[in-house]
Order: C-alpha cells, then sequence, then structure tokens
C-alpha cells in the first residue's frame, strides 16, 4: 500500500487518503493535520492527485508503446489473395497428437500456404482460407504470418537437381513419392492430410483428400500413430 507506483508516480495509500502513511510518529507534530483539512480541500486533493495520477499512466502507456514498436519493427501488410504460412508457435500440441512421442524441435515451424480471404489492417489480423479445417478459429495476428514464397527453380537453379523425378506410367502419369503425414484436417464428412514429399520441402506440402492416401503406408503408420 506504501509502495510508489512506478506508471502512477504515487502509493495506493495516497491515491486513496490523500496522505502517505505516517510509519514513525513524527517528533513536531505538524500545525496542520489531514484530520483538520475541510472535506472541499481534501477532495481537492484527491482530484489533484489523481489527475496527476492519469497523466503519469498515459505517459507510461506511450513510452510503452514506443518501445514494443520499436522492437516489433515494420510488419508486413497482406492482401485477399495473398498466399501466406502459418505459424505453429501456438499449435505444438495439436500438431503432436499424431506423434506423442515426437520431440518438440522436429515439429514444422511454419505449415500452409493458405490464401488470405479477409483483412483487417486496423488491428493486423488476417482471415484465412483453412480447408477442411473447423475447429480452428481462421483469424489470425500479422505475427504469426509469413509470406509464401513458391518455389522458382529458374532463381535457384541446382534446387531442380536435388528434387527426385517423379515415377511416370505408361499412361503418362506421374505420382511422387510420399515421405510422411504432417498434419489432419477433419470435418464431419471428410479428412484431408498434409502430405511431405520425399526429397522435398515444406513450402512443397499439399494438402491431400483422404480417399487419394488409402492403402498408403504414409496414412497407415498415420492412424496408428494417432489411434485413429
Amino acid at each position: 500500500m506504501n509502495t510508489v507506483n512506478a506508471a502512477t508516480g504515487f502509493s495506493p495509500f495516497q491515491l486513496r487518503l490523500g496522505r502517505s502513511p505516517r510509519v514513525v510518529p513524527p517528533i513536531v507534530t505538524p500545525p496542520v493535520g489531514v484530520a483538520e483539512m475541510k472535506a472541499v480541500d481534501l477532495i481537492r486533493l484527491h482530484e489533484v492527485l489523481l489527475f496527476e495520477a492519469q497523466d503519469n499512466l498515459l505517459a507510461a502507456k506511450i513510452d510503452q508503446s514506443y518501445y514494443a514498436n520499436q522492437k516489433r519493427g515494420e510488419e508486413f501488410v497482406y492482401s485477399v489473395g495473398d498466399k501466406v504460412l502459418l505459424s505453429t508457435r501456438n499449435r505444438r500440441k495439436e500438431l503432436k497428437v499424431g506423434d506423442p512421442s515426437r520431440a518438440t524441435k522436429f515439429l514444422p515451424r511454419w505449415v500452409g500456404p493458405y490464401s488470405v480471404v479477409k483483412t483487417n489492417p486496423s488491428s493486423s489480423t488476417y482471415t484465412l482460407d483453412l480447408p477442411g479445417d473447423s475447429n480452428v478459429f481462421p483469424v489470425f495476428h500479422g505475427s504469426l504470418l509469413k509470406p509464401y514464397h513458391a518455389n522458382d527453380d529458374n532463381q535457384v537453379p541446382t534446387r531442380a537437381h536435388l528434387r527426385p523425378p517423379p515415377l511416370k506410367f505408361e499412361d503418362g502419369t506421374e505420382e511422387y513419392f510420399i515421405d510422411r503425414i504432417m498434419d489432419e484436417h477433419q470435418t464431419r464428412r471428410h479428412s484431408r492430410y498434409l502430405v511431405r514429399w520425399k526429397g522435398y520441402g515444406p513450402e512443397d506440402d499439399l494438402w491431400i483428400p483422404e480417399h487419394e492416401l488409402e492403402g498408403t503406408d504414409a496414412l497407415a503408420r498415420w492412424k496408428e500413430r494417432s489411434g485413429s
């Protein structure tokens, strides 16, 4: 009660009673005490202290916002239709459902890409199109997003040589090898799985319907780990 608040500049005791508590009895009795003050003067004193405390509190908030913005830096502004990656910072437990023994450091740091379907620049929030996911609220702060850049083999020619070619069939169709399933989205009727392809990074992950993965070892392993 007697500790001075750094933001207001006063102790709670002083703001409530208009004076600081006496810890040790004074040697000399003051000529005029709070008890002898008129009620009007005491009210005015309270008002002065409260106004000053409000000014100090406002100044503290301004300083806090300034330093927070300095640390945060300039945020990227997205538009409707942009492709973004979503941070998994707040989804660690959810992503470990498929494999509880999986170390957190091996979980994907970003998932996607997702399309921006609505923007709210005043609050720096964005609504994403989360396919087949009705359990996750689709509005996220810009700090949890980053721009998605599709692989450009022309800019990085060696990247194309690092990727294994697809398996080609006589009818001309191509098939890529599945490395593992990274995530799952369920609705009442359908399930989709985020597939990581062998020899490819997270930027090439794709959401694949369950019926297209039936009979694959990756789907069997995922269901075995998740108990579904």
